[in-house]
């Protein structure tokens, strides 16, 4: 598939799973044949400490290293973060927002069409068990941004994950991924989510 490129700015906390989402999402392109990479800043790893990570995804080689600055795509594993110092360095009026919410959350500098909102720790405890959003976040973004067609992803995702984790939590974590993706499809339908970058 053609990709476009974009570079993505996570922001999570520790043993919320930003730079396994980064990863994996990297992997994803690159199995769908574009180039991609994931980079994580390594800081304290301690659970609940601020954690980033960048994923660059482009058609062509990524040469680029080091932070995204600017990001195209800002993904925030907790909504709380939206008020910490340097996560919304950067954000310019182009930049799409994905929140971890259960409701819409006013992000300065972005307008409220650009923001998505997705219940992505309550998918996760519903079919996780706990409460680590990294799952949910990253089907949205991979279909909803990046354009990967789901049932693929899907399908992808499932045999990526089997070779990490039992089974069943292989097999759970593909369900909150698929119900992520359920939840995102009237925000495309409606086209409340703009292009990104445009």
């Amino acid at each position: 598939m053609e990709f476009v490129p974009l570079e993505i700015r996570w922001h999570g906390r520790g043993g919320y799973g930003a730079k396994t989402a980064a990863l994996l999402l990297a992997e994803a392109v690159i199995e769908f044949g574009g180039f991609a990479q994931a980079s994580p800043e390594f800081g304290p790893e301690r659970r609940g400490a601020p954690v980033q990570a960048y994923t660059r995804i482009s058609p062509q080689p990524v040469r680029r290293r080091g932070p995204v600055d600017n990001p195209d795509l800002l993904v925030l594993l907790d909504a709380r973060l939206v008020g910490s110092p340097g996560v919304l360095d950067g954000v310019g009026p182009r930049t799409q927002v994905v929140l971890n919410a259960p409701g819409p959350v006013e992000v300065p500098g972005v307008a409220p069409e650009r923001v998505l909102y997705l219940d992505a720790s309550g998918i996760a405890r519903r079919t996780v068990g706990r409460e680590i959003p990294n799952v949910p976040l990253l089907a949205a973004v991979a279909v909803a941004f990046v354009g990967m067609p789901p049932g693929p992803f899907l399908r992808w995702l499932e045999k990526r994950l089997g070779r990490e984790l039992p089974e069943e939590v292989a097999r759970r974590n593909v369900e909150a991924a698929r119900l992520a993706l359920e939840e995102v499809q009237p925000w495309l339908r409606t086209g409340r989510l703009s292009t990104v970058g445009r």
